[in-house]
């Protein structure tokens, strides 16, 4: 019997743009209408987006252990912001050929570098110690089955309800009492894992390290778990939707056939030395 090699310390990494700074043609940052529930996003949560460290959208990221955006004032936890920007035409037509990730990375430096104009954002990197989860193959096997990639280049088009799914792409559906569903076509473990990570109260925005070994794509189909609630706003909580998914946890091992283990790892984290109210428009 040969002995299983040890796993290699966990690491979980930001990110870092490479290359010369990608940047908004345009942008625009407005105070969102406060009679909007779901209007604009808080300056913590841009920051994390445009690092690549998604957070729970129900709360602040700074009560959960596992945020990776640490420091600044209180002002970007209430304050939020419609926030938008426009690439060159060059740089647009350039990006409708990438696949969705490199248009991802593309997006998210231009998100820091919107930061660094417009909200004078200075950070820097820390590695710490910190609680995570380690996905690993449940005791039946996993459950996933591989599926061809999605095509690179130009391929993602607007879809509406009740259209196939194009490949590459994921829906989340959250009913008022938490419960969500979620749906995905020619995904990947990191975008599973980012939508747990972003949804899950059993997660709580803590880091996830893949331990699967699978390195393909692969359909997600009619998960159910419960997740957060969205906000309420005046509506009863006791709606009449009384289905109780299971927990992220339970729907992984029966769903897909994977496991959440709780494990510390290194995590690398941004932490913010300064940032000012956005400049005029």
């Amino acid at each position: 019997m040969l002995a299983q090699a040890p796993a290699e310390p966990a690491v979980v990494r930001v990110f870092h743009p490479e290359g010369p700074a990608l940047s908004y043609e345009v942008s625009t940052v407005k105070p969102s209408d406060p009679d909007q529930p779901f209007a604009g996003t808080t300056l913590r949560r841009y920051i994390a987006g445009a690092y690549g460290v998604p957070i729970p959208w129900g709360v602040p990221g700074v009560e959960y252990p596992g945020a990776q955006v640490l420091g600044g004032p209180a002002w970007i936890d209430k304050d939020k912001y419609d926030i938008k920007g426009q690439a060159p035409d060059e740089l647009r037509a350039s990006m409708e050929k990438l696949s969705g990730e490199e248009r991802r990375t593309q997006t998210e430096t231009m998100q820091q570098a919107l930061l660094a104009e417009r909200f004078h954002l200075k950070v820097h990197f820390e590695t710490r110690e910190m609680q995570i989860f380690e996905l690993v193959p449940a005791k039946g096997g996993l459950k996933i089955k591989p599926v061809d990639p999605p095509p690179t280049g130009g391929n993602a088009k607007p879809f509406k309800p009740g259209d196939p799914m194009p490949p590459g792409t994921m829906g989340l559906s959250v009913r008022l009492n938490g419960a969500s569903t979620l749906e995905a076509r020619a995904t990947n473990i990191d975008l599973l894992c980012r939508a747990l990570r972003g949804q899950s109260p059993d997660i709580a925005g803590r880091p996830i390290v893949d331990r699967t070994g699978f390195q393909g794509s692969f359909d997600v189909k009619d998960f159910r778990f419960a997740g957060l609630a969205p906000p309420q706003h005046g509506q009863d909580n006791n709606n009449s939707d009384q289905d109780t998914p299971p927990s992220v946890f339970e729907a992984l091992e029966q769903n897909l056939g994977l496991k959440l283990v709780p494990a510390k790892g290194q995590v690398e984290v941004v932490v913010i030395d300064s940032i000012d109210r956005p400049t005029e428009n």
